[in-house]
């Protein structure tokens, strides 16, 4: 009984032996470890996929993905390809935060491209410096974030509306306007541009009122209706997506199609169009500026290969995007590392007199673009449809 029990055992082990033997033969016959797989560069992608500026924020996004594929493909970056990491701040400061976090602390990633707002960039400046993680804005443009202390880890691919500001004011004085209402969305972005637009006028217009709002509200007849009762000759208007196709549409119910308008670049986009009202007063009233590339080659051929993958055209901040990649990679390369520290010393050398999709960069001292191109656009209909227009290319330094 107890020879046929030590057999049993016996075949129950053996296979096991056996597996073992071999796994440890096949072990001695090999030269080195097993494969691994490749190792990845992370880059992560913080921009609104949701909220305000959802439809904005989707083609930057694609913008991005656009570029990082084009790097894998030419071999990736010192031998290593780039995994995007993806998360939608939902066009909300504190979201933008949570998902900065998610990437350091969860996902190890500490070169970014995002701060899809000015709000989420000031929100998240403090953190990253912490963190010594790097951020690339491509569509954070107030003023106000220019000298903060964090700014050594926050770059921007695009300009500051210290540039645009000038140019919206500008506009409205050279069409011959004198009685001025700036009305702002009541945010970092709104505030930051409405004054630099309003000091630019200065005594050579009249700002019969400066008038901010609340964006999530979605009811702008207070506000309209007071601009109304003051009769300006023109409205400087700074929004989003959102809440600007609430304030045309409202302001056509108003009859304020008899006044003009001048926008910026968060009115800019198809997303303006999702409301036939919007579009219609757009048409009637409106005209804006928007940080654009001028006809350069670069340009061209960013546009070309977008269109050919996404079937659609690059909207505003898509060229600045895919410039943030791009030149992330560019530091990755000469620093050799992706260590944040080594990619942010490799950073303020690359990006200087860099020919990218946006037009020719170079970072100053505070990490902000040294100048920028706006184009001066309009909204016309052909057909049932809507489509925006270049009236004029404005450079600035």
């Amino acid at each position: 009984m107890v020879k046929k029990r030590i057999i049993r055992i016996v075949s129950l082990l053996l296979p096991g032996m056996l597996l073992l033997f071999f796994g440890a033969g096949c072990g001695l016959k090999t030269t080195g470890p097993a494969p691994q797989a490749a190792e990845e560069i992370k880059i992560g992608c913080v921009l609104s996929k949701s909220g305000a500026l959802s439809t904005m924020g989707t083609k930057m996004t694609e913008a991005a993905r656009l570029a990082i594929e084009e790097i894998n493909k030419a071999g990736g970056v010192n031998g290593k390809k780039i995994k995007l990491y993806v998360e939608d701040d939902a066009t909300d400061p504190a979201t933008a935060l949570q998902a900065v976090k998610k990437l350091v602390e969860v996902n190890n990633v500490q070169l970014m491209v995002g701060g899809m707002t000015s709000g989420a960039a000031m929100t998240c400046g403090q953190y990253l410096a912490e963190r010594k993680a790097i951020l690339i804005s491509p569509s954070a443009t107030s003023p106000e974030l220019t000298g903060k202390p964090w700014r050594e880890y926050v770059f921007r691919t695009c300009p500051s509306d210290a540039f645009q500001g000038r140019v919206m004011a500008q506009l409205a004085l050279e069409k011959g306007y004198r009685k001025v209402v700036v009305l702002v969305m009541d945010n970092t972005y709104g505030v930051g541009l409405g004054q630099v637009a309003q000091q630019t006028l200065g005594n050579k217009a009249q700002v019969l009122a400066f008038i901010k709002y609340d964006p999530n509200k979605m009811d702008y007849r207070t506000e309209l209706t007071q601009i109304k009762n003051l009769k300006p000759e023109v409205v400087l208007h700074v929004g989003y997506n959102d809440d600007g196709q609430v304030v045309y549409r409202q302001a056509l119910e108003l009859g304020l199609e008899n006044i003009q308008w001048i926008g910026c670049d968060g009115v800019y986009g198809t997303g303006m169009f999702k409301t036939k009202e919007s579009a219609t007063f757009m048409e009637k009233a409106v005209i804006g500026t928007r940080a654009a590339a001028p006809e350069i080659k670069a340009y061209e051929d960013f546009k070309k290969a977008y269109e050919e993958k996404y079937k659609a055209a690059p909207e505003v901040y898509c060229d600045t995007t895919y410039d943030a990649v791009k030149l992330l990679a560019l530091a990755i390369k000469k620093a050799g590392s992706e260590d944040p520290q080594k990619v942010k010393e490799a950073l303020k050398k690359v990006g200087q007199n860099y020919t990218g999709a946006s037009g020719t960069l170079s970072f100053n001292q505070s990490n902000d673009r040294t100048t920028a191109n706006y184009e001066v656009w309009q909204v016309i209909k052909e057909g049932p449809n809507y489509k925006f227009t270049p009236v004029k290319m404005v450079s600035i330094e």
